[in-house]
């Protein structure tokens, strides 16, 4: 039996798409709920497995919807069903030794092609700058949503969390961490103002520190290990380092004198992410202002339209009137040769 490839085409993957990006939403909005009603902790690890799928469909479908205006049906299934095996291959031979980055690599490699394709599609040909840029704005946004996919697909899956309990003046190793800490002082005091028998409603243990990567110092900075006798509680201050191409966190779970429990994790290419949503936003703001701007441009052609064929209007009418007259005036000559001639039979009589 053949496959009718007329029913392949941009409308029907777009509702497709829409209907993908529903169970998208089905899914994040049932995870909510379930840790809202049963109080459970839910993280990336119950959201992973779930989205993984629906999204690289959703990828899958944005890079045909690109292709489809331009190329066959024939063509797209086609090179969709390559995108397929080579998901396949890319599994089997594990290229980054991490299942959810072959898996995806892919389909987002696929889609980042047919963005570019477009894109270059949509600036080409004798067209104005304003039309140009209103033209690729949607695929920099585009862009933008695959950059920060694959950053979270990466960061996610490649992230290195550890544990070290680090002694003042000494460097803490944490297992599979390309980063080193050497602790340079651990002080506290109290702070803010006398609360009960305490001197201050917060005890604060500052512990300064050195990253290094390798032997290269990469940054000086500190922690803080907050008591809050007010509230009854503990809490820690944070320290983020971000480069091109990974994220540092550091915090404090316990300080006990000069013994401070550090947690760090690295997540690589986390910046893809920020990166994304930053080409999101300069997509949207360029679309937004050469759409403002088209529609000006439209309204005036319209009015331009109208005018136009208010101006036509009047010559036809008075090419109406015009004709109406001549029509007259033929009726009166053709009546008077029709009186010259019946009195020139009676004369004749």
């Amino acid at each position: 039996m053949k496959y009718d490839m007329k029913s392949i085409n941009a409308r029907n993957v777009m509702v497709a798409s829409v209907a993908i990006f529903s169970a998208l939403a089905l899914i994040m909005i049932g995870g909510m709920l379930i840790a809202l009603v049963t109080g459970a902790v839910i993280d990336s690890g119950w959201f992973n497995p779930r989205t993984a799928l629906p999204t690289l469909i959703l990828v899958l479908l944005l890079g045909a919807c690109l292709l489809l205006p331009d190329i066959s049906a024939t063509v797209v299934f086609g090179t969709i069903a390559a995108v397929i095996v080579a998901t396949m291959i890319s599994v089997a031979i594990s290229p980054f030794n991490n299942l959810p980055i072959d898996a995806s690599m892919p389909a987002l490699l696929f889609a980042m092609l047919a963005v570019f394709y477009r894109a270059k599609k949509s600036v080409s040909g004798p067209v104005s700058l304003r039309a140009k840029l209103r033209s690729v704005s949607p695929h920099i946004i585009h862009f933008g949503i695959i950059l920060v996919l694959i950053g979270v697909f990466v960061s996610t899956n490649t992230r290195i969390d550890g544990y070290d309990i680090i002694r003042s003046g000494e460097t803490g190793i944490f297992e599979g961490q390309p980063y080193t800490v050497k602790i340079t002082d651990i002080s506290s005091q109290y702070e803010g103002t006398p609360y009960g028998e305490y001197p201050g409603s917060s005890y604060a243990t500052r512990i300064d520190f050195q990253l290094y990567l390798g032997d290269r110092l990469v940054d000086r900075d500190c922690v803080k290990y907050i008591t809050d006798f007010k509230w009854g509680q503990s809490y820690a201050t944070n320290y983020v380092h971000r480069s091109l191409t990974r994220e540092v966190f550091i915090t404090s779970k316990m300080v006990e004198g000069d013994l401070a429990n550090l947690y760090m994790r690295t997540a690589p290419w986390i910046t893809a992410v920020w990166g994304g949503i930053i080409i999101m936003a300069i997509g949207i703001i360029t679309l937004l202002c050469t759409v403002g701007t088209g529609m000006t441009g439209r309204t005036d052609r319209t009015e331009e339209v109208k005018n136009t064929g208010r101006a036509n209007g009047a010559k036809r009418v008075k090419g109406a009137e015009k004709t109406k007259r001549v029509r007259d005036d033929d009726v009166e000559m053709k009546y008077e040769d029709m009186l010259q001639r019946e009195l020139g039979r009676m004369k004749k009589r």
